[in-house]
């Protein structure tokens, strides 16, 4: 239906989950409610006591053409954005669960530590980045889990990403120190949150640190040797095409709120329809850090 890989575990808990979230709490106190509603994930018999199986699918949005001029302005995750409806990949995840309850199955999407369950399904590992891996499709794709009341056998479970042995390349190209070390990421620092999540104004300190991305990023994706070679650019997307212009720091900082509710935010759902302002501010950030930059 569109998917690159599928695979099959038991609908079994993820006791790791919550000691995984323990230790980064654990050392950065302050995250700590930004990681509180991801506990209940590990409870799957709780969550979903009909369920009997997990499916596992990944999307692999490595193969797009990237507008000339975004790359380094915007995540390319956040680009390829499948839930928007103009994006070809938007009825796969729909048509998919769609096809499971036609075979008379109760399913329910989500809700799941998707990167674990993934591995447990084996069609991707976590990589040091925290990213998942898939040979082939390095981390550039998109996890879509499924609760079902179906039984399949499970498929073996994949180990740790193969990482090049003391590499810390990821870690190196996070510009905010988001990455502290291997499989370790603090959400308060990480540039995709800080783009849309985080409490405006922002600290004087991460905002220049954070260079040209207005949308997400893809430092430590494009820094990780398991990516080269990947991304392949064979599809254009017509739609961003027509909007690529309006995609870059100097014409977001003063854009129309009429254009920004018609041609932007219904591509880029992470920032809420009624806060243009956040878009103008990410990009006159960049904008200055951009201008220092050129100057130095």
């Amino acid at each position: 239906m569109g998917f690159a890989a599928c695979g099959f575990a038991a609908a079994d808990d993820f006791p790791d989950y919550p000691k995984a979230l323990d230790a980064i709490v654990g050392r950065f106190p302050e995250t700590g409610g930004f990681y509180a509603p991801m506990y209940r994930r590990a409870s799957v018999r709780n969550n979903f006591p009909w369920a009997k199986s997990l499916v596992v699918c990944l999307r692999f949005y490595g193969k797009y053409l990237v507008p000339p001029g975004i790359s380094g302005c915007i995540g390319k995750n956040y680009l390829f954005d499948s839930r928007v409806a103009p994006n070809p990949d938007y009825s796969v995840t729909r048509d998919f669960t769609g096809y499971l309850r036609s075979l008379g199955m109760k399913v329910r999407k989500g809700g799941l530590p998707d990167r674990l369950a993934a591995a447990r399904a084996g069609v991707a590992s976590v990589a040091r980045n925290n990213f998942s891996y898939s040979q082939g499709l390095g981390t550039w794709f998109n996890i879509v889990s499924y609760a079902v009341d179906g039984e399949f056998e499970p498929d073996k479970p994949l180990p740790e990403a193969p990482c090049p042995e003391g590499c810390d390349a990821c870690i190196k190209a996070c510009p905010t120190g988001a990455l502290t070390g291997p499989y370790t990421m603090r959400m308060d620092r990480c540039v995709a949150f800080l783009t849309y999540g985080a409490t405006l104004p922002l600290d004087p300190e991460l905002a220049r640190r954070m260079g040209r991305w207005i949308y997400g990023c893809d430092a430590c994706q494009e820094a990780c040797p398991l990516n080269r070679g990947i991304w392949q650019e064979k599809e254009g997307l017509g739609y961003l095409d027509e909007i690529s212009w309006l995609l870059n720091p100097g014409t977001l900082s003063v854009m129309d709120e009429e254009v920004y509710r018609k041609a932007i935010q219904p591509l880029f759902p992470y920032i809420p329809a009624d806060n243009p302002g956040r878009w103008r501010y990410n990009a006159g950030r960049a904008l200055a850090e951009m201008s220092k930059q050129d100057k130095s």
